[in-house]
């Protein structure tokens, strides 16, 4: 039984790496925003597990020390690191999610208390996702409008050829269209 579960734990640990390693290099994650979130909370469950059945080692001990020492590390700096690990790690920091097509979704996220949200356009691609577009407010304002992001009702799909994708922020009154070279990930203005 202990080795069924040491081998679990470390698949779980394996593919919860890949899948981080993935993000951060590529931009690549799990199929919609919720598959990274479940992933990471098996994690922390096995690891929990783990260190309750194998309290006897030392390593066990190790690992325990350094989880609290890392969750009270993140909480010294006005607890930033924290937060964002809380908004990350849960449905906290998803604002919006809507599917535009087969191909594409969007979602605006805030994975940070100090920043405002931002848009994300995440094409599909099976099981996993590549993030390949994204918009901030500072971006979206530049012809001086003061619209924010985070306050969008819906995103509404309305184009797409080879070199460029169009949606639209829906605010109620006042609307605004954003196309998205697709080559460079950027605005188009």
């Amino acid at each position: 039984m202990k080795s069924k579960i040491q081998i679990l734990y470390i698949v779980i640990t394996l593919l919860l790496g890949m899948d981080m390693l993935a993000y951060y290099l590529e931009k690549i994650s799990l199929i919609g925003y919720y598959s990274d979130v479940l992933l990471f909370w098996i994690w922390l469950g096995l690891t929990m597990t783990v260190i309750v059945i194998f309290w006897k080692k030392i390593l066990a001990k190790i690992m325990l020390s350094g989880l609290l020492l890392g969750l009270i590390c993140s909480i010294l700096p006005m607890m930033l690191p924290f937060y964002t690990l809380v908004l990350s790690m849960s449905s906290f920091g998803l604002r919006t999610t809507k599917d535009l097509n087969e191909n594409y979704r969007a979602q605006i996220v805030g994975y940070s208390v100090l920043s405002p949200p931002w848009l994300e356009i995440i094409e599909k691609k099976g099981i996993i996702e590549k993030r390949v577009l994204s918009c901030t407010d500072n971006a979206l304002n530049n012809d001086g409008t003061t619209l924010r992001i985070g306050s969008a009702k819906d995103i509404i799909f309305n184009s797409e050829t080879d070199k460029m994708l169009r949606i639209t922020l829906f605010y109620g009154g006042i609307n605004k269209t954003i196309t998205f070279d697709k080559t460079t990930g950027k605005m188009i203005l």
